[in-house]
């Protein structure tokens, strides 16, 4: 029978359905289980419930009529009560649909019809109580008896399906009767109460055997419902199931001759009713356009193999429509065919987003990391198959840090697109780009030597030069540059990226915003950084470092009121190495905040070795500032340790700390001058910092750069920059020194600004302490040169 002929049936609404065949309850529990059954009959027949609770409330009032005493008549109002509550509960179960309820429910109808008979039996216990101990009239007394012993019976016929509430009832009704019968005064009432207890162990054993007849029927009656509505329900799911399909699913017998068809195979091949064989389907969907020629050719030549070879078959089909169908042509039993036909066009787009997202940086759209590596994978075997040569340049912007901390990583964001974009102007299409982490790219240029990647680094200055905006704000961004050529700096990728990464460096360390292309004695200097940052290491623990100092001076008196701490490293071997070689060794290592440690521990000793009016100055790395915590508690517990006054220490900062979290600068900055410690700013006048920070971060000396003392005499620009400086010193508060004074005419000029501190070789090149100490006992003066 075709699913198509009643397709009338398959389009009515999931509401129709729902109506026909209510919900049913959690999977695997059958409709009505055993507890709702077991509830059921709690609630089987309301009258007889309305019935002998009425009786029980006219014992009451009778009681009361023929005693007078008003505890009867409380007794009977307070069961009303008890009675209406229980009517209400018998109402609300009565009116609503229980069909498919589950156990929860099932399980509140039950305590809340137990609740009500509980009450009702504690009354009435309460009552033969009463009658029995507290009156003398016997016909009282006989009728509770008898209504205490009948409800007992009643409980036990009724509540059965609920032993253990039937106990607890039971005994609320004879607990109270045998009570008032052991403690009244007449020997047979006592014999009586022996009875009771009898009377309600029988009842017990009868509830017990009646509540297993009840839980067998319940039962059975929950298993016969539970068959009929699987059958009903798996019936109901095959034909959902084949309505509701995703897939396109038809049958054919050995003749070809439709069997079975459902709506989803109409959708995507077109309706007919008529066409009712295997070729009418695919003339219907080659005119509907829903298959091209070929594509029906296809199928046929599918379904024929299947029909001969009993073989299954798969097929991708890209039919006029545009979309993607996954066709699958399988045997059946019957020695017919089954076609079930996938729209696989949206997967396909998915994998190609997924494909894309997995190549490609989110942020830039530019190749990501794992597409590089597959790149540079793929240039050893490239060069084995016969490619010429290959450029490797690797990219690094210079001091993008500032950005993202300075305003956030939102606005880094931002301005890495943009760059991204210039980035691409800059290549060819046939060049490789890739952003390879941070702030650093790749491109790969192919067929390209040293002239053609110079050139293309060369583009690339120039695209990054104009200022790039974002919002209100304008950011200028250079970047360093190294480039490496295969095979002539290296036969795979891997290598050649390490020679682009030496020459990178080589291109920060002299300079940045500029191209280096790698050259052989580069990684020579590359071990010899290697090198020295392991053999800096064991100096530091063998004793190798020392302190020399270099006098600051007042330039009218000569006297020397500090000394620069300047760190030397004599190596065994290698000699004396430049502190321009090895600090910066030591800020790309975790090895500059354990010698900066070191030096400023030194220094608390010997300042010990100088007049009291001398003070010392210990050069502080931006890298140490990175680490708050470590430095904070590095000094303060070398004060302690060593006992110093901290306001003979001076920290030297260069200006570009102040820039790299000036918040947080500022907090370590307050932290150490709780300790009593200094601040000077070095080489003021070369770096990032404005006038500006002069007042923001109020700093004790402000150290005006060597560049601006060699060419004071002859040059206006350098005096006028000089003589601000001073001017600010004296309006703000603070010190200026300058640095690098050489000759007498360079100390004649700046004293001519009115700065009065100096230091450079004109008053002394720095030496051990040693010999210094002991010229400064004798006078804190330096002699004329």
């Amino acid at each position: 029978m075709s699913i198509l002929a009643k397709s009338h049936v398959a389009s009515q609404p999931a509401e129709a359905d729902r109506k026909r065949h209510p919900p049913e309850r959690e999977p695997g529990n059958p409709p009505a289980s055993r507890e709702s059954i077991l509830v059921a009959s709690l609630f089987s027949s309301p009258a007889s419930i309305v019935i002998s609770n009425a009786v029980g409330i006219l014992v009451m009032l009778i009681s009361w009529r023929w005693t007078g005493d008003g505890t009867f008549y409380t007794l009977g109002a307070v069961t009303i009560l008890i009675l209406l509550g229980r009517i209400a509960t018998l109402t609300r179960y009565r009116l609503g649909s229980h069909e498919g309820e589950d156990r929860r429910a099932a399980r509140r109808w039950d305590l809340e019809f137990q609740i009500g008979a509980t009450l009702f039996a504690v009354m009435q216990g309460i009552c033969s109580y009463h009658a029995i101990f507290a009156t003398t009239m016997p016909e009282v007394q006989i009728l509770n008896v008898i209504a205490a012993v009948a409800f007992a019976s009643g409980y036990v016929a009724r509540n059965a399906a609920k032993p253990k509430y039937v106990i607890v009832q039971v005994l609320c009704l004879c607990l109270p009767l045998m009570m008032a019968l052991e403690r009244s005064n007449q020997p047979n009432y006592r014999t009586i109460a022996i009875f009771i207890i009898l009377y309600m162990v029988t009842n017990f054993v009868i509830v017990l055997s009646l509540n297993r007849n009840l839980k067998a029927l319940a039962e059975a009656t929950a298993v016969a419902q539970d068959k009929e509505a699987s059958s009903r329900k798996h019936a109901e799911q095959a034909h959902l199931a084949l309505r509701s399909m995703t897939h396109g699913l038809v049958t054919f017998d050995e003749n070809l001759v439709r069997e079975l068809q459902n709506e989803r195979h109409g959708d995507l091949y077109g309706h007919d009713a008529e066409a009712t064989s295997l070729e009418a389907m695919l003339t219907t969907a080659t005119k509907a356009r829903r298959l091209s020629r070929s594509d029906a050719t296809l199928i046929r030549q599918d379904v024929n193999r299947t029909l001969k070879q009993r073989a299954t078959s798969a097929r991708e089909l890209t039919p006029p429509s545009g979309k993607t169908l996954l066709v699958h042509v399988e045997p059946t039993d019957a020695g017919g065919v089954l076609i079930v036909t996938e729209d696989v066009s949206e997967r396909k787009l998915a994998q190609q987003k997924i494909e894309t997202l997995a190549r490609t940086d989110p942020l830039t759209g530019l190749a990501n990391r794992h597409e590089l590596d597959r790149m540079l994978a793929s240039i050893g075997p490239g060069f084995r198959e016969g490619i010429g040569s290959v450029a490797v340049l690797y990219v690094d912007l210079d001091d993008f840090k500032t950005i993202n901390d300075s305003l956030g990583h939102g606005a880094g964001d931002k301005v890495l697109v943009a760059i991204a974009e210039r980035i691409r102007s800059a290549f060819r299409l046939t060049d490789f780009l890739a952003r390879f982490g941070g702030d650093e790219f790749v491109a790969i240029l192919p067929s390209a030597d040293g002239e053609t990647s110079l050139s293309a680094a060369d583009r690339l200055m120039a695209a990054l030069a104009p200022p790039v905006i974002v919002g209100d704000r304008k950011f200028s961004i250079g970047a360093s540059i190294g480039i490496a050529i295969g095979p002539r700096h290296g036969c795979d990728g891997d290598t050649l990226m390490t020679a682009a990464d030496l020459a990178l460096y080589e291109a920060k360390s002299t300079g940045k915003s500029r191209a280096c292309l790698f050259r052989p004695e580069m990684a020579a200097s590359f071990r010899r950084r290697t090198e020295l940052e392991n053999e800096m290491r064991e100096g530091l623990a063998n004793g190798q470092f020392e302190l020399h100092y270099q006098p600051i001076v007042e330039i009218a008196s000569r006297k020397v009121v500090a000394l620069e701490a300047l760190l030397r490293w004599n190596h065994p071997a290698k000699g004396p190495i430049s502190p321009a070689e090895f600090i910066p060794i030591a800020e790309r290592s975790d090895l500059i905040s354990d010698l900066g440690e070191w030096v400023f521990e030194r220094a608390a000793i010997d300042i010990v070795r100088l007049p009291a009016e001398v003070s010392i100055s210990v050069n502080v790395s931006p890298m140490q500032f990175r680490q708050p915590g470590r430095l904070v508690a590095a000094l303060r517990s070398i004060i302690e340790k060593r006992n110093v006054p901290a306001d003979r220490l001076e920290l030297e900062l260069t200006e570009s700390v102040l820039v790299d979290d000036p918040d947080k600068t500022l907090e370590t900055m307050a932290e150490l001058r709780s300790f009593g410690l200094r601040f000077s700013l070095d080489d003021f006048g070369t770096g990032y910092a404005s006038i500006g920070y002069l007042a923001t971060y109020s700093f004790d000396k402000v150290k005006i750069d060597r560049s601006f003392a060699s060419v004071i005499s002859e040059n206006e620009a350098s005096r006028s920059i000089v003589e601000l400086v001073q001017h600010l010193a004296e309006r703000i508060g603070f010190t200026v020194v300058a640095e690098g004074l050489e000759t007498k005419v360079q100390v004649e000029a700046i004293a001519a600004t009115g700065i009065c501190l100096a230091q450079g070789y004109f008053f002394g090149k720095p030496e051990p302490i040693g010999p210094l100490a002991e010229r400064l006992s004798a006078s804190t003066t330096v002699p004329e040169a």
